[in-house]
């Protein structure tokens, strides 16, 4: 996730409901042209409520999958959350869910009778009904010892304040040395009924019989399944395959591609790829999947139809020559663990020899003849070579994998050997030697599937790969795309096919690019179409040529965790690829006027025809806006901004908004008469903070009460009117000149 790690702290168990209401037209004077901006049929609602204990609300971390909730990071203590939890980056998490009336807000807070802090990375279901999370336990001999003790929390966010509801997972994992433990959380099961994490051997509560880090499998206990803790990388003798070898959850880091755990965990949770060395540390890595967490299966082995079983000695695994073969790198895997794709520089399908790195798909199901097994009794039944050249003579070359399709229909990766022939529908042909962008379809009619190209990517200024390429003007190069670059590449899919395809590049891919700054492109694997989203409004700003501003996406995921696997904190498109959203600091928009990064959204016409951008964010803000989520059915687009785009917005803290097709609420009510008596003049102190027991909600267009002012909540006002003789104005008030002078004597000032 985006996020680091975040410790929360001893929240006050109760529910506390802030209920924002917007209107449809109640955008503030200020903001009113920018909406203008929007799409048709958007319209702004404000998501994070007006009061935020002086704090901004920021770092979108999970976007429900029908738009109706958004979690958000704050360091404001406010809707439940206590001033004295304990923080890590200064920021706690918080679910706001849509309602008739607006949106609510709670705080993700465990119950102080439970920890004071989370660490490590939250996960989330995608309807956000469930978080995990790992929590420091009081050492009961020692109080002043918190970061020797962890366990795995899963809890209901409907019902945050309710300890019970904060149910232990697994066993205490203790360090023995009395120094800081963490679990290395890898992924789940989509349940979290099946968790992956790895730790070392030096703790309490994992299994004993190992000095290195090591991966564990922890069966939660649901659908009447026994709970147990387990090994994860374990032969046909059910012992480690080395004491000395690490295993990873998907692939390991490796010089020509990026690290994957792209659903190494199946949906069922009933298998677990991973890989590890075989005899010592310093072998070449396999890849093998754990079934049912009984059995083990070699993924990466040659597969020779109809091989005597001998082939590969009396066990199935480790197959014979695996300490010698070339190391194996994990690229994906389909959801429901069907079909596996990696890359390796072993010659594994019998074909003509390639010594270069290959991309193979392995799938895997019952044995032919049985039409039914049970998951123990699956295996290998077919393992294809995805990157055949059309010179069988020619190397692949394969440089990395960029996406897997969750259903693994698709597979979006990198080679320099020509792979397929003829060009794309608008032109382009891959170029030997070049980084050529291909995507791999399965194909009922040809077992083998078939490969076509998308484009030539860029590896630095005027270069592609080891071919020279005058598209390519800018020295970045495209190879964070593919390459272990210590960032996620910024590329998505759209759909359970990957039918779509979005992505950055640097390269002029298409005719109407003439800059030389990174722009985002879109393409259509069934109708071969790649076109550049990234330009202007109607055709605005030299429709997007201008070199000084490059054009983003928020980066896709590799990660193993459920909210990764859903990208529910990063969704750049739509499930059905008709609508994209980016940002860019490039004024595409005649509406976008602070010189700062804006989220503008790409938009398909009717009937798949053309595409249309428009500024989404309001513009004029005073911050840029990095980033926005868009949910699968592209009806919302969150984001976070300072700029007041509704009236209800009154301070110049960021906010996270909506920008919701058919959105908005009623109009808010007339406001009342001012008081201009002293009898309604109210007290001269602040009110008490909303951080009591109950719950607060705020009628249709109302605002809560304005926490006590500060150094970094002002802004700016309507000038009011004057007082009357002997009264002066405090605190937005007029108060009688001998109250104000004694109220000036308790003042404490403001907070943050």
């Amino acid at each position: 996730m985006r996020a680091a790690n975040v410790s929360h702290g001893r929240g006050m168990p109760v529910r506390l409901v802030l209920l924002v209401a917007l209107t449809v037209a109640g955008v503030c004077a200020g903001a009113a042209s920018s909406a203008l901006a929007l799409s048709s049929g958007r319209a702004y609602e404000l998501v994070s409520p007006p009061f935020k204990g002086g704090f901004g609300a920021t770092l979108i971390e999970g976007v429900r999958e029908d738009g109706n909730g958004v979690i958000y990071y704050s360091p404001g203590a406010f809707a439940g959350a206590s001033a004295g939890f304990s923080v890590g980056l200064d920021s706690a998490r918080y679910l706001a869910t849509r309602e008739g009336a607006g949106w609510s807000t709670v705080a993700l807070v465990p119950p102080s009778a439970l920890s004071n802090e989370v660490i490590g990375d939250a996960d989330f279901a995608p309807s956000l009904s469930q978080e995990l999370v790992q929590l420091q336990l009081e050492d009961v001999e020692d109080p002043s010892q918190f970061a020797n003790r962890i366990q795995f929390f899963l809890h209901s966010v409907d019902t945050p304040e309710v300890g019970t509801d904060w149910a232990s997972v697994g066993p205490i994992m203790q360090s023995l040395n009395k120094e800081p433990v963490t679990a290395n959380y890898h992924g789940a099961s989509s349940d979290f009924c099946h968790l992956i994490f790895e730790i070392g051997g030096g703790a309490i509560g994992v299994l004993p019989g190992s000095g290195s880090s090591q991966l564990y499998e922890l069966v939660s206990g649901c659908h009447g399944e026994p709970a147990a803790l387990r090994f994860v990388a374990l032969n046909d003798h059910q012992k480690l395959f080395s004491p000395d070898c690490t295993s990873e959850a998907g692939g390991e880091a490796a010089f020509e591609s990026g690290e994957s755990s792209f659903n190494a965990v199946a949906a069922e949770g009933s298998e677990i790829f991973f890989t590890t060395c075989i005899a010592n540390s310093g072998s070449d890595r396999q890849l093998f999947v754990r079934l049912d967490g009984t059995r083990t299966l070699e993924i990466s082995k040659p597969l020779v139809p109809k091989a005597p079983a001998e082939a590969c000695g009396k066990s199935e695994i480790p197959c014979k020559g695996a300490e010698t073969r070339a190391s194996t790198n994990f690229a994906g895997a389909s959801e429901d663990g069907s079909r596996v794709f990696f890359t390796s520089e072993a010659s594994l399908t019998g074909e003509a020899e390639d010594t270069s790195r290959n991309l193979y798909l392995a799938t895997i199901g019952c044995p032919e003849g049985e039409p039914e097994c049970v998951v123990a009794g699956r295996t290998v039944t077919s393992l294809t070579r995805v990157s055949r050249t059309i010179d069988k003579a020619e190397a692949a070359d394969v440089q990395g994998v960029v996406r897997v399709a969750p259903d693994g229909s698709r597979v979006y990766f990198v080679a320099q050997g020509v792979l397929s022939e003829g060009a794309r529908g608008q032109g382009g042909a891959p170029v030997r030697g070049a980084d050529n962008l291909y995507v791999y379809e399965r194909d009922a009619h040809d077992p083998a599937g078939r490969v076509a190209f998308v484009a030539e990517l860029c590896s630095g200024q005027d270069a592609s790969g080891e071919a020279e390429d005058v598209h390519c003007p800018n020295t970045a190069g495209d190879t964070s795309l593919w390459f272990e670059t210590g960032v996620s590449p910024e590329a998505q899919t759209a759909g359970v096919d990957g039918r779509s395809l979005v992505f950055c590049s640097y390269g002029q891919l298409t005719a109407g690019d003439t800059d030389s700054a990174k722009d985002v492109y879109r393409y259509d694997a069934e109708t071969g179409v790649l076109e550049r989203i990234s330009v202007g409004e109607g055709g605005y700003d030299g429709n997007g040529n201008d070199s000084r501003f490059d054009a983003t996406i928020l980066a896709g995921h590799h990660g193993g965790s459920v909210s990764f696997q859903h990208e529910l904190n990063s969704r750049a498109i739509s499930e059905d690829g008709s609508r994209i959203v980016f940002t860019t600091s490039e004024p595409l928009s005649p509406q976008a006027v602070n010189g700062l990064s804006n989220l503008y959204e790409w938009h398909q016409g009717p009937e798949g025809t053309g595409g249309e951008v428009s500024l989404v964010s309001g513009g004029s803000g005073d911050q840029p806006v990095t980033d926005g989520v868009i949910s699968p059915s592209g009806q919302d687009v969150f984001f976070a901004t300072t700029q007041a785009l509704v009236s209800q917005d009154t301070d110049e803290l960021s906010d996270v908004y909506d920008a919701r097709i058919g959105g908005g609420f009623p109009e808010a009510p007339a406001p009342r008469q001012q008081c201009s008596s002293d009898a309604c003049q109210g007290p001269l102190t602040n009110p008490a903070p909303l951080l009591v027991p109950g719950s607060v909600s705020q009628a249709p267009g109302e605002n809560l009460p304005a926490p006590m002012a500060s150094p970094v909540t002002t802004k700016s006002r309507p000038k009011s009117a004057k007082c009357k003789k002997g009264h002066v104005r405090r605190k937005g008030r007029c108060v009688k000149e001998k109250q104000a002078r004694s109220a000036s004597k308790r003042h404490r000032g403001g907070g943050k």
